[in-house]
């Protein structure tokens, strides 16, 4: 039994949703499923009830979480100490990153650390800002690249690392498709359809956006994938920022609107206040100061 498919398993019984669990583990939905159903095959019952409307816990599924749960605990935690026997602790560094992160500059910014500290390892954890502060909180990584999304001030240091901002996005038969810029009001009759469909930072910083533009957003009821209601000749209209845009506007099913005036969310390096760094990892933030991200590359791997 692999302990990524264990993990597989616990995540997705977290969010009981293909879609948000594949993009939290940065892998395709068919892959999850995949190795969801050996895990199956190996136990010999099935730990999912699947429906065409949602997924939900089977009695065996619900029986299996705290243990599959304290078998991944236990693994790490002996891989912890494997590492700390070895010494290999003093120059790893577990780092959090957004979404996109060769797009955003990140990839470059490890490679060239790694060229001046060799015999660094950076471990990085790409997830959605809710999952990265946690991570953060749990100690499982010790920096985060981050959107600047919320105030981080008061638990965080916190430095500018690359611009970004909002996108909005439309059918492409949409009378504002076409259109280079236009004002999130042009958008207060629309439905939209927020990615996360949940209560992440992410999703109220899009709403006090569209609060700020004068109207109260409709909300979809869609029951769909984000791609299935926005993409894939869906009706919603959605907003996104240029790491995903940048992927999307060669799409011919949507168009995507620069939204004027600019609404940042810019990319930031923040680690806790609390505690000092080790020496690595103060090296690399230091590093990381210094360092000028280089022009936006092609959009990479995603995250919620």
């Amino acid at each position: 039994m692999k302990t990524s498919s264990l993990n597989e398993f616990l995540i997705l019984a977290e969010y009981l949703n293909y879609s948000k669990a594949a993009a939290t583990l940065s892998i395709s939905q068919s892959a999850l499923s995949r190795h969801i159903m050996m895990l199956e095959k190996e136990l010999g019952v099935p730990l999912f009830h699947r429906t065409t409307q949602k997924i939900v816990l089977t009695s065996y599924g619900r029986a299996f979480l705290p243990h599959a749960a304290a078998i991944l605990e236990h693994t790490n935690a002996f891989q912890r100490t494997v590492e700390d026997i070895r010494g290999d602790t003093a120059n790893r560094i577990a780092v959090g990153s957004c979404g996109f992160p060769n797009r955003y500059g990140m990839t470059a910014l490890f490679a060239a650390f790694k060229k001046e500290t060799p015999d660094a390892v950076i471990d990085v954890h790409i997830s959605s800002t809710d999952d990265m502060l946690k991570l953060l909180h749990d100690g499982v990584i010790e920096v985060a690249f981050v959107h600047n999304i919320t105030d981080f001030t008061g638990e965080y240091e916190t430095l500018p690392f690359c611009e970004d901002h909002i996108s909005a996005v439309v059918p492409f038969d949409h009378p504002l498709a076409g259109r280079e810029t236009i004002h999130l009001s042009e958008l207060k009759d629309e439905v939209f359809y927020l990615r996360h469909k949940s209560e992440t930072l992410m999703d109220s910083f899009e709403m006090s956006a569209l609060r700020a533009a004068g109207f109260e957003p409709k909300l979809s009821s869609s029951t769909g994938t984000w791609d299935d209601s926005v993409i894939n000749r869906g009706r919603d209209v959605s907003l996104i920022m240029q790491g995903l845009a940048d992927k999307l506007r060669s799409n011919v099913n949507i168009s995507v609107l620069e939204v004027e005036p600019r609404i940042h969310t810019d990319v930031c390096l923040i680690y806790p206040k609390s505690g000092a760094l080790s020496p690595l990892v103060q090296e690399f933030v230091d590093f990381a100061a210094q360092y000028t991200p280089p022009n936006p590359e092609p959009a990479d791997a995603e995250a919620p």
